[in-house]
């Protein structure tokens, strides 16, 4: 494990604890708008923020089968980022356990 300062500090940046908490705040929506327990509820803001950190900047070509192009130059802007990674942390949850859901049916030999 590095010991160099300058490595945490590039991982957890400001730009990424930015976008980690608009995947937050769109798994918070997901939760409060399914009316689910306190427990339901923290696990997908926390599976939204993971995501959307993890993500990060790949967040908009991630969305983009679905929200279609953006327009030239503004993938990478803070704006653009922000509200991808509230989408990406808004179905987070339902993604993964669509993958989750599938592998499970192809193991069974249930397809």
């Amino acid at each position: 494990m590095p010991d160099d300062p300058s490595a945490w500090r590039s991982v957890f940046s400001d730009h990424n604890l930015i976008l980690a908490f608009f995947g937050a705040l769109g798994g918070s929506v997901r939760a409060l708008a399914l009316r689910t327990t306190w427990r339901e509820g923290l696990r997908v803001v926390l599976i939204g923020s993971a995501t959307a950190f993890g993500a990060g900047v790949l967040a908009p070509a991630l969305l983009k089968p679905y929200f279609g192009e953006l327009a030239v130059g503004s993938p990478g802007a803070m704006g653009t980022l922000g509200a991808s990674c509230f989408l990406l942390g808004l179905i987070a949850v339902t993604l993964i356990e669509r993958v989750i859901d599938k592998r499970k049916d192809e193991g069974d030999g249930t397809s």
